[in-house]
C-alpha cells in the first residue's frame, strides 16, 4: 500500500479468503514452542470470525482447535489471553472433553491472579462445566460475586444467572450475597490497576457500578416464584435505596416494582411516593421509567399520575430527540386512560406537530385527538394532512387508529373524517396502511348510518385500483351486505361487476357473492333480472370457485321460495355459546341424537354490531395495558377461561350426570395475595348442582401440602354437601380442589347464603439438598374467606333488541326502593349494578354522565332455571346528599326469578 492510500481500493480484505481448511491447518502453529502473540490473536481472529458468520466446525477438528487453543494458555500476554478465552467459550459447546482444561482456567480466577484475566476466565470457566461440577466451583464464584472489582462482580453475577437453570440449587443459596451485591456501597465499586490499562488501551476505565443490574437480575430469578420473598426483598432494598448507584438498575427496580404493585395494591402506599421522589434528579432514563409504568398501573389515582404529567411536560421541550419521543409517546398513552390529566399541557403537545422528527409529531397529533374537544377536530385533521406522506407506515396506521376511535367519539365529525379516510387510500402505503383505513372506513358505515352512503362509494372508489385481492374481497363483501339496503343500489352493481371482468378468481368469487345478496334482496324485478343475467354469464368462467358459486346464486334466484328462509335469515348462533355446546356434546355419549342447532341461542345482526360498537367504544377509553396474571379483564379472556373450566368439570366422572354447566363465575380471590397459601374460588352451578373450584398455590418452595381438601359450612340447610375431590399434591404449581352441592327447589335463592371455609391438608418439608419431601408430616388448618352465593350468581346475561317490547309481554312484576350510599356517580352506579346482578345492559343505558340529575339503567338476563329477567333502574342524586337511591322495578317469565332478585341487595 502506498503512503497516499491511492490504492486502497484494491486491497483484499484478510477475511475475503478464510476457510475452514486453511484455518484447521494454520491452527497447527499453536502446538509451537515459540508462540508470536500477534500471528496467534491474527488467528484467532480469524475463527471468530468464522464462527460468528455462521460455520460450524465438525466436532473433531473444534476439539483439535479447542485444545490447540489451550497451549496458548502458557504466553502472559493480555490481549491474547482475552481473546482465547473468547474462542474458548464459543468452542466449548461443540468440542468434547472440554472439562479437562477446568483447573487451567481456574487458575486465573484466583483473587490474586491479573484483573483483568480474572473476568474472562470466570465467564468461561461457567460454559466449560456441567451440573456436577457446579459445587466444586461454588467457593470461586461467590467470592467473586461480592468483589469489589466491577468487571470481577459482573462477570461472576451474569455467570451464575446463565448457570441458574443447570443448578438452581447451588445457585439459590448465593441469593443473600446476591442481594448484598445490589445496595452494597463497595461490591462493584472500584477499578483494579493494571499495567495492561495503561499500555493497550491508554487510559483506566471508571466503575458504573453496573454489577448492581446484574445483581438484582440474580436475584429476582432466585426468587421470583416465592412472591413473598420477593415483596420483602424489594422493600429492603427501598429501604436501603440510596446503595443503588447505576441508572440501569434503577429501570430494571422501577419495572420489577412496578410490576408487583400491579399484583398487590397494597404497595402502592410505599412506592408511589418512593417513585415521586426519583422522577427529580436520578437521570432522564430512570425519569421516564418511572413515568412509563406508573402511567400503566390502573390502580393509581389520578393525584398519584399529576406529578408524573408534569416531570413528562418539561421533557417535551427537552433538545433531545429521544426524550420528547419517550414523554409524547407515554403521554399518548395515558390518553387512552386519564385524557382529562393532559388538558393543562395540550398548547405544550401541539407545539410538537411542527417537530422535524415527524415521529414525535405522529404521537403529538394522536394524543391531541385522544384529548381533544369536537370544535378541535378540523383543524387537527388538516394537520395531520400536511405531514401524512412524510411519514412511515407504521406511524401512518398510529394515526388512522386514532381517528377510527375518533369517528365513535364525535360520530358528527364523520364527514371530515370519511374525506381524509378516502384521502389516504389514495395515497402510496402497504397493505397493512390500507387495511387499516379500510376497517376505520368500516366502523363507519356500521356504527354512523348517516355516513353509509358516501362511505360505499368511496370504497367502490378504491377498488376500481385496488391492487391487494385480500381488501377488495372484504370490500365487497360488505357492499354486498350494505348495498342493497342503500337508498340507490343499482350504483353499487357497476363497481362490482368491473370486478368480475378485470380481477383474479379470488376477487371474481367474492363479487358473485355480493351480486347475489343485491339479487336476493332487490325489492325491483328488473334489478334481480339484470343480476340473474351477469351471474349466468359467470357459468362459463374458467375457474371453479367462480362457477359454482354462480350456478348456486342462479338456483336461488329462480327458486327464492324454497331458498328466502336460509340466504335472508338475519340471526346467527352465538358463537361463545356454539362452541360450548359443540365441546359438550364431543365430550358426552349421546352421539345416537343429532346436535341440536336450535338450543344455541340466536343472535341478530344488530345485536351484535350492538355489542360490538360497546367493546369499540370502551377500548377508546381504556388503556391496552397488559393486566396483571391473576385477572382476567377483556370478554375474551373470560370466555376462554370459562370454556376452559367447563373442559375440566366435563372431565371429570364424578360430575358426569350432572348435566350441562349453565354458568360459571369469575375467579374469587379467597385469601391475600401476600399470604403463604394462596387461594381463588370459581362457583360454576348446574341444574341441581352447585360444584365450587378452589385454586390453591402453594408459594412456600420449602413446603409440600398433601391430601389437601376444603371443608366448607354453607348457612343455607337447603344447600347439601355431596363430597369433595381433594388435590392429592400440592407443591409450587396450582392445584383444585372441588366441593359438590346438592339444591332442590326455590328456598335457596330466597336469601343469600354464606359458605364458611378452612383448608385442610398434610404438611411436609422438603429437604433443600435433595428436593425430597420428608417421610412423616402433620394435618395442618388454614382459614380462608366465607363465600357468599347471591342472585346474581344464577344469572346469565343476555341481549334483546326490543327491551320495551318484550317487557310489557312479561307477568310477573316487582318493585323495591334502596340506597347506594357508597356510590357518588350514576357511572359508578351503572357498573355496581351490573356487577351485582349479573345482567347485560341494553341500549347503551350504562354509558352516563354524571352531569345528569336523573338516569335509567335497563338490564336483560336469563335466569338458570328458566326465563327472560327484565330490569328497569331509575336513578336519583339529590342536591347536598351522599350516595344514589335507586327504584329498582323486576318483570320475568318466572315468579320465582322476581321475588328471588332483592337478595342480590343483602349480605
Amino acid at each position: 500500500m502506498s503512503y497516499s492510500k491511492k490504492d486502497e481500493d484494491n486491497d483484499e480484505s484478510i477475511f475475503s479468503n478464510i476457510n475452514q481448511v486453511s484455518v484447521t491447518q494454520d491452527a497447527r502453529a499453536f502446538h509451537q514452542s515459540s508462540i508470536s502473540p500477534r500471528k496467534s490473536r491474527m488467528l484467532l481472529c480469524k475463527i471468530a470470525y468464522l464462527l460468528y458468520t455462521g460455520d460450524r466446525f465438525p466436532e473433531k477438528q473444534a476439539t483439535e482447535l479447542f485444545f490447540g487453543i489451550t497451549k496458548l494458555f502458557q504466553h502472559k500476554d493480555p490481549s491474547l489471553r482475552q481473546f482465547v478465552y473468547i474462542i474458548i467459550k464459543e468452542l466449548s459447546s461443540v468440542a468434547q472433553d472440554v472439562i479437562m482444561i477446568t483447573s487451567s482456567i481456574m487458575k486465573d480466577t484466583a483473587t490474586g491472579s491479573e484483573v483483568v484475566y480474572r473476568p474472562n476466565a470466570i465467564r468461561s470457566l461457567v460454559r466449560v462445566i456441567d451440573a456436577n461440577t457446579v459445587p466444586a466451583i461454588e467457593r470461586i464464584l461467590t467470592t467473586a460475586v461480592v468483589d469489589p472489582v466491577s468487571a470481577v462482580a459482573s462477570a461472576a453475577l451474569v455467570s451464575a444467572y446463565h448457570l441458574y437453570p443447570v443448578a438452581k440449587d447451588v445457585v439459590s443459596r448465593w441469593s443473600n450475597k446476591a442481594q448484598d451485591a445490589t445496595t452494597s456501597h463497595i461490591v462493584g465499586r472500584k477499578v483494579a490497576n493494571s499495567p495492561f490499562f495503561a499500555t493497550s488501551l491508554g487510559y483506566t476505565p471508571s466503575s458504573s457500578g453496573i454489577s448492581q443490574y446484574h445483581a438484582l437480575a440474580l436475584l429476582y430469578r432466585i426468587r421470583q416464584s416465592d412472591h413473598i420473598a420477593v415483596l420483602k426483598i424489594f422493600r429492603d432494598i427501598a429501604s436501603k435505596v440510596a446503595g443503588l448507584s447505576n441508572s440501569h438498575a434503577f429501570v430494571m427496580y422501577v419495572r420489577y416494582v412496578a410490576s408487583l404493585m400491579d399484583q398487590y395494591p397494597d404497595m402502592r402506599k410505599d412506592m408511589v411516593p418512593l417513585f415521586h421522589s426519583w422522577l427529580k434528579g436520578k437521570g432522564d432514563m430512570v425519569n421516564l421509567e418511572i413515568a412509563r409504568n406508573m402511567v400503566r398501573l390502573k390502580t393509581l389515582d389520578d393525584e398519584d399520575i399529576r406529578p408524573v404529567v408534569a416531570v413528562l411536560t418539561i421533557f417535551l421541550t427537552s433538545h433531545r430527540s429521544a426524550a420528547r419521543f419517550s414523554a409524547v409517546r407515554t403521554l399518548n398513552e395515558l390518553a387512552m386512560t386519564r385524557p382529562h390529566l393532559l388538558y393543562s399541557c395540550n398548547p405544550m403537545i401541539e407545539s410538537l406537530i411542527t417537530d422535524a422528527n415527524r415521529s414525535i409529531a405522529t404521537y403529538a397529533i394522536t394524543t391531541l385527538l385522544k384529548t381533544g374537544n369536537e370544535e378541535s377536530v378540523d383543524r387537527l385533521m388538516l394537520q395531520i394532512a400536511n405531514f401524512m406522506s412524510e411519514i412511515p407506515d407504521n406511524f401512518k396506521i398510529i394515526v388512522v387508529d386514532a381517528i377510527r376511535s375518533l369517528c365513535l367519539k364525535f360520530p358528527r365529525k364523520q364527514e371530515a373524517m370519511l374525506s381524509f379516510l378516502s384521502n389516504i387510500l389514495s395515497d402510496e402505503g402497504g397493505y397493512e396502511f390500507k387495511r387499516a383505513a379500510i376497517d376505520a372506513i368500516f366502523d363507519m358505515i356500521k356504527y354512523i348510518p348517516e355516513s353509509k352512503e358516501k362511505a360505499l362509494a368511496e370504497l367502490c372508489e378504491f377498488i376500481e385500483d385496488c391492487e391487494y385481492p385480500k381488501i377488495a374481497v372484504r370490500i365487497l363483501c360488505i357492499l354486498g351486505e350494505e348495498g342493497p339496503r342503500a337508498a340507490e343500489p343499482t350504483r353499487f352493481i357497476r363497481y362490482i361487476y368491473n370486478r368480475i371482468m378485470l380481477e383474479n378468481a379470488i376477487v371474481r368469487s367474492a363479487a358473485v357473492s355480493a351480486l347475489t345478496k343485491f339479487g336476493v334482496n332487490a325489492k325491483d324485478d328488473f334489478v334481480k333480472h339484470s343480476v340473474r343475467v351477469i351471474l349466468s354469464r359467470c357459468l362459463d368462467d374458467a375457474d371453479d370457485e367462480v362457477r359454482d358459486r354462480a350456478a348456486f346464486s342462479v338456483k336461488v334466484l329462480d327458486d327464492m321460495d324454497s331458498f328466502l328462509p336460509f340466504v335472508k335469515s338475519n340471526k346467527v348462533p352465538s358463537i361463545p355459546a356454539l362452541e360450548r355446546s359443540l365441546v359438550l356434546y364431543v365430550t358426552g355419549d349421546k352421539f345416537d341424537q343429532p346436535f341440536d342447532i336450535e338450543a344455541v341461542p340466536m343472535l341478530t345482526q344488530e345485536e351484535i354490531d350492538a355489542e360490538n360498537l360497546k367493546i369499540k367504544k370502551a377500548s377508546t377509553e381504556i388503556a391496552h395495558i397488559a393486566p396483571a396474571p391473576t385477572v382476567d379483564e377483556s370478554a375474551e379472556e373470560v370466555v376462554k377461561a370459562e370454556n376452559e373450566f367447563k373442559s375440566v368439570l366435563n372431565s371429570i366422572p364424578e360430575f358426569s350426570s350432572f348435566g350441562p354447566v349453565l354458568k360459571s363465575s369469575s375467579l374469587i380471590e379467597v385469601t391475600e395475595r401476600e399470604t403463604e397459601y394462596v387461594v381463588k374460588a370459581i362457583k360454576h352451578i348446574f341444574e341441581k348442582h352447585i360444584v365450587i373450584q378452589y385454586q390453591l398455590h402453594n408459594t412456600l418452595t420449602e413446603v409440600l401440602l398433601e391430601n389437601v381438601t376444603v371443608g366448607c359450612t354453607p348457612s343455607n340447610e337447603n344447600l347439601i354437601e355431596e363430597f369433595v375431590i381433594p388435590a392429592p399434591v400440592a407443591a409450587n404449581e396450582p392445584v383444585s380442589i372441588y366441593v359438590s352441592f346438592s339444591y332442590e327447589g326455590s328456598e335457596l335463592f330466597s336469601t343469600p347464603t354464606i359458605i364458611e371455609n378452612v383448608l385442610r391438608f398434610t404438611s411436609k418439608e422438603i429437604d433443600p439438598h435433595t428436593g425430597e419431601a420428608e417421610e412423616e408430616g402433620y394435618d395442618d388448618e388454614y382459614n380462608i374467606d366465607n363465600l357468599w352465593l347471591k342472585y346474581g350468581d344464577f344469572c346469565v346475561s343476555s341481549t334483546v333488541s326490543n327491551f320495551d317490547e318484550i317487557w310489557e309481554q312479561l307477568g310477573h312484576e316487582s318493585s323495591a326502593v334502596y340506597s347506594l350510599s357508597e356510590i357518588e356517580s350514576f357511572s359508578n352506579a351503572c357498573s355496581h349494578l351490573v356487577e351485582l346482578l349479573q345482567m347485560q345492559p341494553v341500549d347503551e343505558t350504562d354509558h352516563v354522565t354524571d352531569e345528569e340529575p336523573l338516569h335509567v339503567l335497563k338490564l336483560c338476563g336469563e335466569f338458570v332455571s328458566g326465563g327472560k329477567v327484565l330490569v328497569v333502574i331509575k336513578m336519583i342524586r339529590a342536591n347536598g346528599t351522599e350516595g344514589v337511591t335507586i327504584k329498582l322495578i323486576t318483570r320475568a317469565e318466572n315468579e320465582k326469578a322476581v321475588k328471588s332478585l332483592p337478595t342480590a341487595f343483602e349480605g
